[in-house]
């Protein structure tokens, strides 16, 4: 896709996981995670225009598989020019060889601190929410569950918003509830995959989005998105999309 001076917003469908890629006015590419397998591939070249290789910022929320599978291969298909990653402590197969890589290509990584937004030069700039990694919260940080410290960024545009919040559960929406961020946005990509332990009431009142967006495998195993969530958000007159019914979700911003 060439650039079009409009923000792109692209919700793949990877089935149960998280690959979620954003184009800039001027054509630059934000790829936050990759998803459980290789699928996100495919729908990147199609997304990509031919002579386009170029990721300028990969977002890795965290480190589970659901989120980094299709990674490795997107280093070596891609020039990634910057890396935004927790720097949490974790080990797994897949994501000592994803940092192997990383190493061995000696990309640039960042890690987020709330002070710190990302400008990408066009219009457009990443907020960083969460985690905190100051030293007044690193121990508070350094104790919660993968999941809860899972890189959360709010993309703003002109007069649009959108909140990114990988696989945070209620003790992390907490936190940032209570850290004072403004995370108030049109778009909220649902935490964790619409589950049970995710979307507190609390959150979204302070979100207070017309769209909530939701990645999640057809029939998957875990019953993503649960009825107790969508049901609530359909309480607080929150539109739904979910990838397990409509596929891909794309949405475009002037």
């Amino acid at each position: 896709m060439l650039p079009d001076g409009r923000l792109h917003l692209y919700i793949l469908d990877v089935g149960q996981g998280d690959a979620t890629l954003l184009v800039t006015p001027s054509g630059k590419q934000i790829l936050i995670d990759g998803g459980p397998d290789l699928s996100a591939l495919t729908q990147l070249d199609g997304l990509f225009p031919f002579f386009d290789r170029t990721i300028e910022l990969l977002v890795i929320t965290h480190p589970d598989a659901d989120h980094i599978t299709a990674l490795p291969e997107v280093l070596s298909r891609y020039t990634v020019e910057k890396i935004l990653m927790t720097g949490a402590s974790h080990s797994s197969g897949a994501y000592d060889a994803l940092r192997s890589i990383i190493q061995q290509q000696s990309i640039p990584v960042m890690f987020p601190h709330p002070s710190a937004d990302i400008v990408m030069g066009d219009g457009v700039v990443l907020d960083v929410i969460w985690p905190h990694i100051a030293e007044t919260s690193r121990r508070d940080v350094s104790s919660l569950s993968s999941n809860n410290q899972s890189i959360v960024l709010r993309a703003l545009y002109n007069d649009h918003s959108m909140l990114l919040t990988g696989d945070i559960e209620r003790k992390a929406e907490k936190l940032i509830l209570a850290s004072g961020a403004d995370i108030r946005s049109d778009v909220l990509r649902v935490p964790h995959h619409g589950s049970r332990t995710s979307s507190s009431t609390g959150f979204l009142l302070a979100v207070n989005p017309e769209i909530g967006l939701i990645s999640a495998g057809r029939d998957n195993r875990f019953g993503h998105p649960h009825k107790e969530v969508t049901d609530r958000y359909k309480r607080l007159a929150i539109d739904i999309i979910a990838t397990s019914k409509q596929g891909t979700v794309s949405l475009v911003f002037d």
